[in-house]
């Protein structure tokens, strides 16, 4: 639910909305003389219920207006899906998995919207080969292709949005669709754990936000999501936990994305919402078996590479996110088999920053304390 009211208007609006989920979903595995196999299906039933009126704030006139979403919008989800892994002999194993989805979503009249049926079928399926280099590494590769059907948000969204934008409904939008290819090494010893792991997403049929060419009577820029774009999405991560000494570990974990988008003319232009090179590193000591302190830094640099729908957005800086780190401290003590004491404080310097992409300003110094039992 929630209460919105634009800059100096006098009309204050009210939604409420929700979302119920019910799923069943049934799974069975065994195994073979070289591998094992799973294989299920599922239903997921989604029910949306959604109510909006407008408030005069000077004459306490309330008007029932189109809700957000269309009122009583169904989406009923069915597939069925296997995976096999096959050992051979030697160092190596391949795996391959594939599944069947199909997506009806009903969504009813709203506004000048009539009602309207949607259906999606299609298949996912993935690869995955695993060659062990020595006891401790594997070399693993996988590649793999899916969809995703578009929701009731996609296909039903009347309102404002971020980006000084009002989204209009189309109930004509088709699936998006992925192939994603990554390589890696996974190294497990006595002393040092690290995964390295380098991907590529290629995006197709991309659901986007498309100018309309209206203005709505207060000023913002009619929208519709439409099926008008490409994108293509580079990455690496890298984690990992070694050991100092016994009572010593260090932890970290790093990632960084770039992309690129083709919208429907053609132009290439940096894909939106792009997170900053980030990561995580942590110095972990157990004093005693019973009692352990982590000192840690969070971090992320600065973001400039933004796609126009990124310098439209009113949560994002026209001239990018600028980088940022946090030093942090938890510390955590077993009183007993029973209690645990910890305690922890984030941002220690009281560092003032925003997540890319994030409407809002990061806490400041946070302190916490909490005590558990177990039994």
């Amino acid at each position: 639910d929630r209460q919105s009211r634009g800059f100096q208007s006098n009309v204050r609006r009210h939604e409420n909305n929700r979302s119920d989920l019910f799923g069943l979903t049934v799974n069975a595995n065994g195994e073979t003389g070289s591998g094992d196999w799973i294989a299920g299906f599922e239903f997921y039933h989604d029910d949306v219920s959604s109510h909006r009126y407008e408030e005069d704030i000077n004459s306490g006139d309330v008007q029932v207006v189109t809700p957000r979403f269309p009122n009583g919008s169904t989406v009923g989800q069915a597939a069925i899906f296997g995976n096999y892994l096959h050992r051979f002999e030697g160092r190596q194993s391949l795996s391959g998995g594939l599944r069947f989805s199909a997506i009806n979503t009903e969504l009813p009249a709203a506004g000048a919207m009539p009602a309207t049926s949607v259906e999606q079928k299609d298949f996912s399926a993935d690869l995955g080969w695993v060659y062990t280099l020595t006891d401790a590494t594997r070399f693993v590769a996988n590649l793999g292709y899916g969809f995703r059907a578009p929701n009731v948000f996609d296909l039903g969204t009347l309102g404002e949005r971020p980006g000084n934008r009002f989204n209009v409904p189309n109930p004509d939008l088709d699936s998006e669709h992925i192939t994603q290819f990554d390589v890696g090494i996974r190294h497990q010893s006595e002393r040092l754990d690290i995964d390295a792991m380098a991907f590529v997403l290629h995006y197709t049929d991309r659901i986007a936000s498309v100018f309309t060419g209206g203005v709505t009577s207060d000023g913002r820029d009619i929208t519709q999501s439409r099926n008008i774009s490409s994108a293509d999405i580079v990455g690496v991560e890298i984690g990992g936990r070694m050991i100092l000494r016994p009572d010593i570990s260090a932890e970290f974990v790093f990632n960084y994305l770039r992309g690129e988008e083709k919208d429907a003319t053609g132009a290439t232009v940096p894909g939106d919402r792009i997170p900053p090179f980030n990561g995580r590193i942590s110095l972990l000591w157990q004093a005693t078996d019973a009692f352990m302190v982590e000192s840690f830094l969070v971090f992320a640099s600065g973001q400039d590479r933004l796609s126009p729908r990124d310098v439209n957005d009113s949560r994002i800086n026209p001239a990018g996110t600028p980088g940022w780190v946090t030093a942090n401290i938890r510390t955590s003590w077993d009183v007993s088999d029973t209690w645990r004491v910890a305690a922890s404080v984030e941002n220690v310097l009281d560092e003032r920053y925003r997540v890319h992409g994030s409407g809002l300003d990061a806490v400041g110094r946070n302190v916490f304390v909490s005590v558990r039992a177990r039994w």
